[in-house]
């Protein structure tokens, strides 16, 4: 094996592990909500952990989902670039339509990418009960970040190393 593909390699899972650092923090603290959230879908509903745990995740994206769906727009909206005169502003109805059809179509990708994230999330569990077993005597919050971390570092090296595509066909199906 050649010394630059070596190096390569090395300095690659270097770079991957110093990026998913940057990556866990938003994830930690989103899984600390949705750890909440998918707790109180289960006292409601009394339904299995596969259930309430594709519930949470689509509403955990769906929210995160609407917000980034809808960046453009507000940054859009503070600027006078490409005001549309009012002779030719669409009426209050068709931007109810347009709104609605957004917020269904946020829904439908939700919905998608919680298909897409469950195998992540059986994994995630596998690393956290590993994690949990090896270090019981830790405080839970250390322990989420430690599984946060790991699930991250091998989330990232799937979706980097053998599906780079995913990204921007996401965000491609996001927005058109």
């Amino acid at each position: 094996m050649p010394i630059g593909v070596l190096e390569n390699v090395i300095f690659s899972i270097i770079d991957l592990l110093k990026g998913s650092i940057n990556i866990t923090v938003p994830i930690f603290f989103i899984l600390l909500v949705a750890q909440f959230l998918r707790k109180k879908i289960q006292e409601e509903t009394k339904k299995s952990w596969l259930i309430t745990a594709f519930l949470t995740t689509v509403l955990v994206s769906f929210t995160i989902l609407l917000v980034v769906y809808n960046l453009p727009f507000l940054f859009l909206s503070t600027s006078s670039v490409g005001e549309v005169p009012s002779m030719f502003a669409s009426d209050f109805f068709v931007l109810v339509g347009v709104f609605l059809s957004g917020v269904i179509k946020v829904f439908l990708v939700s919905i998608v990418l919680s298909f897409v994230l469950l195998p992540f999330e059986f994994i995630g569990v596998f690393f956290h009960s590993v994690i949990c077993e090896k270090f019981a005597k830790y405080p839970n919050w250390l322990k989420l970040l430690a599984t946060s971390y790991v699930s991250t570092v091998f989330a990232s090296a799937v979706i980097l190393f053998l599906f780079p595509e995913v990204i921007t066909g996401f965000l491609y199906f996001l927005y058109f």
